[in-house]
């Protein structure tokens, strides 16, 4: 009941800060638009930025569970490697789209996010070992520190997000481009 809740309330606040926009957004309003009460509000939540990082952290989570099952699939490591630095890529500018004015904000209130994220980035970093553990074992990976490189990797993709979300790097037509080239880029670097 209470995850059910607690749940309840992000989707209102995310709802709301899309629709409404973070700083015009009250309390109030997500009580209101949760059908809670405004201490069942406050039982879960102190202030409206706690809601922003837990609308934060639940995208964050979305995005982890994709990569873990890229990390799950049975294809080779060379594969893999690539399409989690393109999901990774894909999925944090999803999040960002389709949390609407959101992205207008991102930039406000990207130390907000960025403390929030650096909580899921051991996750991630984690889940770029096996990929790279993978890899050596099947021979196509010659890695000298792997944590070292998965951190590279982690670091680099990291990097590359807010150009990509602006469309900087590869617009729509220029997709298969930018995979093409990131998979010179990340293999030739592993191999």
């Amino acid at each position: 009941m209470k995850d059910q809740t607690r749940q309840a309330l992000i989707e209102a606040a995310r709802t709301l800060f899309i629709t409404k926009g973070y700083d015009d957004t009250t309390m109030i309003d997500v009580a209101v638009q949760a059908g809670k009460g405004r201490r069942t509000l406050y039982y879960y939540y102190s202030s409206k930025k706690a809601l922003l990082r837990a609308v934060a952290e639940t995208e964050l989570e979305r995005i982890l569970v994709v990569l873990e099952a890229v990390v799950e699939k049975d294809i080779p490591a060379s594969e893999k490697i690539v399409e989690f630095v393109m999901s990774r890529l894909n999925n944090v500018r999803h999040s960002i789209f389709r949390n609407g004015s959101l992205r207008a904000d991102f930039v406000r209130y990207m130390r907000t996010i960025d403390s929030i994220r650096s909580k899921c980035e051991k996750r991630e970093i984690a889940l770029i070992e096996r990929i790279l553990l993978q890899g050596i074992h099947e021979g196509t990976f010659h890695v000298e520190n792997i944590h070292i490189m998965a951190q590279l990797i982690h670091y680099t993709t990291k990097g590359l997000e807010n150009p990509y979300i602006r469309g900087e790097i590869a617009g729509a037509n220029d997709t298969q481009m930018l995979h093409r080239t990131a998979r010179k880029v990340i293999l030739g670097a592993l191999r």
